[in-house]
Parts: structure tokens; C-alpha cells; sequence
């Protein structure tokens, strides 16, 4: 064979080679009438192509279709504006027969229904084609989807990517979507078509991601009339107040989470999500259990029995902190029970060690119930500082403001231990119990306070006062009064039992029968504790005890004063009273809190 002759066969060979690759133009009529019908007979898809048709054969049979619209029955689903391109088999090709092995759909605008789409009758679409070859992939790459019955779940900058080898083969799935400014990423789906439209039990796994969190089912599911899931799944966030925030779902206290993890068995049907065996991860905290979330209701409601060896509940106690300002008064911003509340709650949490801010409690048994406009937080039990203790908070909201009710009641507390715990002087001890119920309404922090009503009882038994050693005090009152004013400070005074109770009307507080029972002493106080300006006004008459009591206390202490800075002194009248001097010496006496309006 000649030169010549091989490099014509060459050149030859490139130029059929060229024009299989190359895209040929093609008419309305022929491959491309054939391949529309085929996409309407097998598919059930309505092609209308306004742009460019073209045909290549190499390096697979493929066709184009350039401004495409297509259309699915009942007003379903329509793209538009498309580019269509398909992969044609090879052997059916060459027996005149048009079929797809893959479908890609690039820049389509896509309108679709979803009530329209739930009711076409797919296990008789799939009955009626099964027998049939269909694509083995489809691509939908740049696309969008608007929903026309659900405004708010469109989706941008869709990229898809499906998977089916055909009857008795699972459907895999990957892909990713921009929602609500986010990037959602399908991880991994897979689940079998046929079952699922017939009405059978399918194997299904699925994997979403966004930034802000991760969901993984993987089980057994079933729709038609009594749609059901049952297998295992794992939710987690990073941000939980961030996820919420980003889908615009409600959850109660959504907004003071941060890392949340949900694990275990899951169950699903139409009126009810529930895991019967579940792990949640709350920050650096575990907790088992049972949760639910019942869909039957007028609201969804989430209700759950979980414990946890230990409990940092700071993040949801945060807002009651909140109700002082920067500058330590009463915040005059107004309460908002939508920003902690979202669905109902029904919720029992149990901890051996809990932390609530800077309170410590052991084996606690609490639940919190909310629902619309109402949070009812109770403190079944826990140990506190060697001794007990129960509570309830609730918040109710009404027109113009939030009705707020709180009650407690502890026993054996070491009241030494709790005070050091919450910041202040160790100025008392002994074993501590009573009990208080405390109630207001109004738009803010200050205004509750203000119109604050109730009553506490506060009983401390065998401790002592540190800093100041009354005996000693009434000692040198007796021998030299005006000089027992300079040297009252520090010692201790053991006591049998002290005894404070206070009535509380319109944010101001009167302690009434109030004493301190000593071996050698009548101890007794009086006055005002004001609420909304978190100060005291309290005389403490000093007296020894003698089979006949003395016409006038041996000496008074004037405690006065912020809560946070209590000054204490002895009272310049008394001491010159005891003395003996005259009556222009003696001193004033500071005027009383104005009762708040």
C-alpha cells in the first residue's frame, strides 16, 4: 500500500471522525420529532423547543435542544428556558428505535405545584411502565424551582445528579440547592421508586448538610394514605439558634441553644415523630431518653423524658439575668415571651448534677410546659447546699404585659454555702429553710417589680452573725454608750434560731415579726425592703434578756443601704439616749422609702 494511499485513508478517517463530533443542525421534523415523542410517550413530558436542535455521534449519540419548555400533566411542573440535552443507546439507534440513557436539563426555570404533584397516581405510572427502558441518569445542573403553593421554598443554583438502573434497583440521588441564602447539600438519598409508589415498605437513606447543621435518616419507609418511617437518624447543629433562625422553624428556647446533636431510634407517621430510645447532646452535656413531637395538635408539641448525669441549664436561665440593666436597676425593656416560646413543650428533665447560672443542684427533677403565650417552668426537687429545694416560675402574657407568679420552698439549706456560691459575704450561717410566693404584672422587668405582691418566710437555726459580736456590743453600751459606736465591728454572735418574715405590697416590703433568739439576748427587726429600688431601710433593737425587760433596747443598728452595698451602724439616738446627754445632740433619722406606684 502506497504512502499516498494511507495518509488519504488517514485524513479520510479524521474527517468522519470530525463530522461524527460535530454538532449537525437538525430539523423540526425527523430525530428531532422522534426523540419529543419519545420524551411523551415514555415520560409523560410535553416538549416545545424554540431554539436550536443538533445531533452528535461521537463520542456517544447525543441530541440538544436549546430553549426548551417542558410541561407535565395537570400543571405539575413546567421548565422553562432550558437546554435539553440527551445520551441515545446505540443498539436501539441502529434499529430505528429512539431511547435515552441519560437526560440533563441545564439553566431550566422550573414552576412547580406540590399539591398537584401529590396527586398523580404513581404506583400507576410506574405499573403501567414497567416494562419499559427508561434513562439510567438524569442532570439538572444552574436550574431553579418555584413553588406556586409554597411561596417560601424556592430553590436557586440547583445542581442534581440521579441515579436508577431500573425495576428492583435502588434510586441514588446526590445534589445540592441554595434555600433561603444558604447552601443546602444532598449528601446521599437512595430509596426504591417502584416500592414507594406501590404502596410497599422501601429501604431509604438520606443525608442533607447545611452550614448550620446535618440530618441522616436511614430505615424503612411508606407513603400513600398512612405514610410511615421507621429506622435510625442523627440531627445535629453547630447553632441551633442559628439553624432556627436560617429555616424559620419554631422551636421553645431555640434561641438559647448553641451546639444541639439529636440520636436514636426514629419513628414517623402522620400524627406523630417520636424517638422511643433517643440521645441528645446539649453543648458538652448527654442526655437519654424518650421525645416526641405530636403533629396532631392545633400546634406541633414537643414532649420528652430525659435525664443526664450532668446539666448546664445557664444559656435558659440567661434572660431572668437579663432583667436587671447594665447599671444593676430593673431593665426597662419590654418582655417578649415570642422570642423564647415557638411550638408547645411538655418537657421532664431529671440530673444529678444540674447548674442553673450560678446555682448548684443535685438530683433534680424539673419539667417546663409552655404554650401560646404562657411558660411554666417547676422544680419538683433537688438538693441544694446540704438541704432541699422546690420551686415553680410561671409567665403568663395578657394585652399589655406578662403576668408573672413565682413560689418556692427549701429546707436545711447551709445558707453560708449559698451565699458564697452567688457572690456575696459569708455574713450568716446555719441551717436555713422557709418558703416564698411572690407575684406582678406589667410590660417590663421594673414594672413587675413595681406592682410586685406576695409574702416570704426565712428561718436560719443554730449559726451565728460574723463581723459583729452583739453581746459584746450591749456590754460596752452598758459601761460607756457614746464610745460603743467606734469599736462594734467584727467578732461573732452565736444564735438559736433567727426569724424574718416579709409582706410585700406594690413593690415595697415590710418585715414584720422578725426576730434573733440568742441565749442572752432579745433581738428585734423592723422596716422596709424596696423592690424596685433594691435597697433596705431596717432598724435591729438589741436588748439583753432579763426576767424584766428593759423599757428601751440597749442599742439599735440602722442597716440601710443597696442591696449590693449595706451599710451598718449604730443608731446615734440610742447611744445618747443611753448617755444620758441632751436631747439637741441626738441625731435624725433617715426618711422612709416612698411606697411605689
Amino acid at each position: 500500500m502506497s504512502r499516498r494511499l494511507v495518509l488519504f485513508i488517514a485524513l479520510a478517517t479524521l474527517a468522519l471522525l470530525g463530522a461524527a463530533s460535530a454538532p449537525w443542525t437538525l430539523s423540526p421534523g425527523g430525530l428531532a420529532a422522534a426523540v419529543t415523542e419519545h420524551l411523551q410517550g415514555r415520560y409523560g413530558l410535553s416538549v416545545a423547543v424554540s431554539g436550536r436542535s443538533t445531533f452528535a455521534l461521537l463520542p456517544t449519540p447525543r441530541v440538544k435542544f436549546e430553549e426548551v419548555t417542558l410541561s407535565y400533566p395537570k400543571h405539575s411542573l413546567k421548565a422553562e428556558g432550558a437546554t435539553l440535552r440527551g445520551e441515545l443507546r446505540i443498539l436501539p439507534l441502529f434499529m430505528g428505535r429512539i431511547e435515552l440513557s441519560e437526560i440533563a436539563l441545564n439553566d431550566a426555570r422550573i414552576t412547580a405545584a406540590a399539591a398537584a404533584l401529590r396527586g398523580i397516581d404513581w404506583a400507576r405510572l410506574f405499573r403501567d411502565r414497567m416494562g419499559e427502558t427508561h434513562a439510567r441518569r438524569l442532570i439538572v445542573a444552574a436550574s431553579s424551582i418555584r413553588w406556586t403553593d409554597l411561596p417560601a421554598s424556592g430553590l436557586s443554583d440547583l445542581n442534581l445528579l440521579v441515579n436508577w438502573n431500573g425495576v428492583g434497583e435502588p434510586l441514588h440521588a446526590v445534589g445540592s440547592a441554595v434555600w433561603r441564602g444558604e447552601r443546602v447539600a444532598v449528601d446521599r438519598a437512595s430509596f426504591d421508586p417502584v416500592r414507594l409508589a406501590s404502596d410497599q415498605l422501601s429501604p431509604l437513606a438520606l443525608t442533607l448538610s447545611v452550614p448550620a447543621g446535618r440530618l441522616s435518616i436511614q430505615g424503612e419507609a411508606q407513603i400513600g394514605d398512612d405514610p410511615r418511617f421507621t429506622g435510625q437518624s442523627l440531627l445535629s447543629a453547630a447553632s441551633m439558634r442559628d439553624f432556627l433562625r436560617w429555616s424559620g422553624i419554631g422551636l421553645p428556647f431555640g434561641s438559647l441553644m448553641q451546639a444541639v446533636a439529636i440520636e436514636g431510634d426514629l419513628s414517623v407517621n402522620r400524627r406523630r415523630i417520636s424517638w422511643p430510645s433517643v440521645t441528645v447532646t446539649l453543648g458538652s452535656d448527654t442526655l437519654e431518653g424518650t421525645l416526641a413531637v405530636r403533629l396532631d395538635a392545633e400546634r406541633p408539641v414537643i414532649a420528652g423524658t430525659l435525664a443526664a448525669e450532668r446539666l448546664n441549664l445557664s444559656d435558659f436561665v440567661q434572660p431572668l439575668a437579663q432583667a436587671r440593666a447594665g447599671s444593676g436597676s430593673w431593665s426597662e425593656e419590654a418582655i417578649n415571651l415570642t422570642q423564647v416560646t415557638g411550638n408547645d413543650l411538655d418537657l421532664r428533665l431529671s440530673a444529678m448534677k444540674a447548674q442553673l447560672g450560678r446555682l448548684h443542684l443535685g438530683d433534680m427533677a424539673a419539667s417546663i410546659l409552655v404554650r401560646p403565650g404562657r411558660i411554666e417552668a417547676s422544680l419538683g426537687r433537688a438538693d441544694f447546699h446540704e438541704g432541699t429545694l422546690k420551686g415553680r416560675l410561671a409567665l403568663i402574657a395578657f394585652e399589655k404585659g406578662v403576668d408573672v407568679k413565682s413560689q418556692g420552698l427549701f429546707d436545711g439549706v447551709n445558707i453560708a454555702s449559698f451565699l458564697s456560691e452567688i457572690g456575696q459575704p459569708r455574713w450568716i450561717t446555719g441551717s436555713a429553710q422557709g418558703q416564698f410566693a411572690l407575684e406582678g404584672a406589667g410590660a417590663t422587668p421594673a414594672e413587675v417589680v413595681r406592682q410586685a405582691q406576695g409574702r416570704s418566710t426565712v428561718t436560719v437555726k443554730e449559726g451565728e452573725l460574723v463581723g459583729i459580736a452583739l453581746n459584746d456590743a450591749v456590754k460596752r453600751v452598758e459601761k460607756r454608750p457614746l464610745s460603743a459606736s467606734l469599736s462594734w465591728k467584727g467578732g461573732r454572735t452565736p444564735f438559736d434560731q433567727v426569724q424574718a418574715q416579709l409582706a410585700i405590697s406594690g413593690g415595697i416590703g415590710e418585715i414584720v415579726d422578725s426576730r434573733i433568739s440568742t441565749p442572752t439576748l432579745s433581738t428585734s427587726l423592723h422596716g422596709k425592703v424596696s423592690l424596685p429600688e433594691r435597697g433596705i431601710s431596717m432598724k435591729v433593737e438589741v436588748s439583753p434578756l432579763t426576767p424584766s425587760p428593759p423599757l428601751a433596747p440597749a442599742i439599735v443598728f440602722d442597716v440601710s443601704g443597696g442591696w449590693d452595698d449595706i451599710a451598718i451602724t449604730p443608731d446615734a439616738r440610742s447611744l445618747i439616749e443611753r448617755s444620758g446627754a441632751a436631747r439637741p445632740l441626738l441625731g435624725v433619722e433617715s426618711a422612709p422609702f416612698a411606697t411605689a406606684q
